[in-house]
């Protein structure tokens, strides 16, 4: 069975629109499929049809703080029309435009004329970086998004703007009030050192979150192998997807996930 329970469209920082990734992961032979657009689930709202041979699973992934970092929580088979989720995610928007003003500003001193009305235009209420350097590319700032980042978007560069997102605890209750289950997306990409991993796992687990997303993308033999045996000694339940976001730029195609070990409970037995 093909399952992808990790993916972006349009309403966030991907290219497609949702019924296009609709259509892609068909075409693809995905069978459950989840819509995780960042701190949104505009998405589901503009879905027309959904094949019969796909089981669509609701989904979110909010951004939040974590030991003044920021990292990721899926919140899979979710109740879109849950109060406070929608009023934290509500709060989310307003906090990208705030820092999507600040990341302007900085481009502005940088020689770079008024940013943020083609970035608004580009994304609508839901601005990250990856709408600025879409901008930084369109203008000729760079040849590519990946250079956008290198050059002013990428951490420790003059657009890496920190911001407070919602706090990790916040966001589990947020994804629990809505009847899901969280899930941490993509531990490795945080880069964290063992010691700090196994301490992020831990709290994530005492706050109440039940999976892990194992499988992420295209990753090596060596973190799917550390991760399943942080998810076994953890006892989260494990989960896997694409990030999808588009054709080019490195990420892995929609539905193209190798299949989890045996030896940990997938999420969507959850579903």
């Amino acid at each position: 069975m093909s399952i992808d329970l990790h993916s972006h469209t349009d309403q966030s920082d991907g290219s497609l629109s949702p019924q296009m990734l609709i259509e892609l992961a068909e075409k693809n032979g995905v069978q459950m499929l989840s819509i995780t657009d960042h701190d949104t689930v505009s998405a589901y709202h503009l879905i027309n049809n959904v094949p019969k041979n796909m089981h669509l699973i609701k989904g979110v992934e909010i951004s939040c703080s974590w030991n003044n970092a920021t990292i990721h929580i899926l919140g899979l088979n979710i109740n879109i029309t849950e109060e406070y989720l929608l009023k934290n995610l509500e709060i989310q928007s307003k906090q990208r435009l705030i820092r999507a003003g600040k990341i302007a500003k900085i481009l502005v001193k940088l020689g770079i004329t008024d940013p943020l009305t083609r970035v608004m235009e580009l994304a609508g209420n839901n601005i990250g970086r990856p709408h600025f350097a879409q901008y930084l590319l369109e203008i000729g700032k760079v040849r590519t998004r990946e250079e956008a980042f290198k050059k002013y978007l990428g951490n420790g560069k003059p657009g890496d703007v920190k911001f407070e997102w919602m706090e990790t605890k916040t966001a589990i209750e947020c994804i629990k009030n809505a009847g899901g289950i969280a899930v941490l997306a993509h531990p490795a990409a945080y880069k964290y050192t063992n010691t700090k991993l196994n301490r992020l796992l831990k709290e994530f687990k005492e706050f109440g979150g039940q999976g892990i997303e194992v499988i992420s993308g295209s990753q090596t033999s060596a973190i799917t192998n550390n991760l399943t045996s942080l998810a076994i000694k953890y006892d989260f339940f494990g989960s896997q997807g694409s990030d999808f976001h588009e054709y080019k730029n490195g990420y892995s195609s929609l539905g193209k996930c190798v299949p989890l070990s045996p030896s940990i409970q997938p999420v969507w037995n959850l579903f």
